[in-house]
């Protein structure tokens, strides 16, 4: 029943077994798992690498737009204050040539009244002359006719020194 010479021939054909499957299937496939190890690590090291690459490039990014921001609110501050210098210096001017036309309208407006306190004078004398020759009913010589208008444009002028003071 126990044939030894069986026993040691499937013995040697186990171990030939094992051999031949060592070396036409356990090294290729271990060289195949090796590979896809290595091949597995690489993937995982360049992805570890792309991540830490993607987070200083994100750092960066935020970096610079922090800096935008700086630079928009500086622009935003420079605009206004520039506008606001630009407002400040327009209402000036608009002061200035608001008084200068102030300023001139009451000049004109002196050299008008001048004009006609003038005139009114001169009109004055005149009517005085003819009234005091009409009330009198004489004749009076240039020298008399003269010397009444000086006196009549000295009372005029008299009374519009009084009239500036008040």
């Amino acid at each position: 029943m126990f044939n030894q010479n069986i026993m040691l021939a499937q013995t040697v054909n186990f171990i030939l077994l094992v051999l031949l499957l060592y070396k036409l299937l356990y090294k290729p496939v271990r060289t195949f798992l090796d590979n896809r190890t290595a091949e597995i690590e690489g993937q995982i090291k360049a992805a570890e690498e792309n991540q830490a690459a993607s987070l200083a490039l994100r750092q960066q990014l935020e970096e610079q737009m922090k800096d935008s921001r700086q630079q928009a609110r500086q622009f935003l501050d420079e605009a206004a204050k520039r506008a606001e210098a630009l407002q400040a210096e327009m209402l000036e001017e608009a002061r200035q040539e608001a008084a200068a036309i102030v300023r001139r309208a009451q000049e004109v407006a002196e050299l008008e009244r001048e004009k006609a306190w003038a005139e009114l004078k001169k009109q004055v004398g005149e009517l005085s002359l003819l009234l005091a020759s009409k009330v009198i009913d004489e004749a009076l010589d240039q020298k008399q006719h003269q010397l009444l208008i000086d006196q009549t444009l000295a009372q005029l002028d008299y009374l519009d020194k009084g009239s500036h003071l008040q």
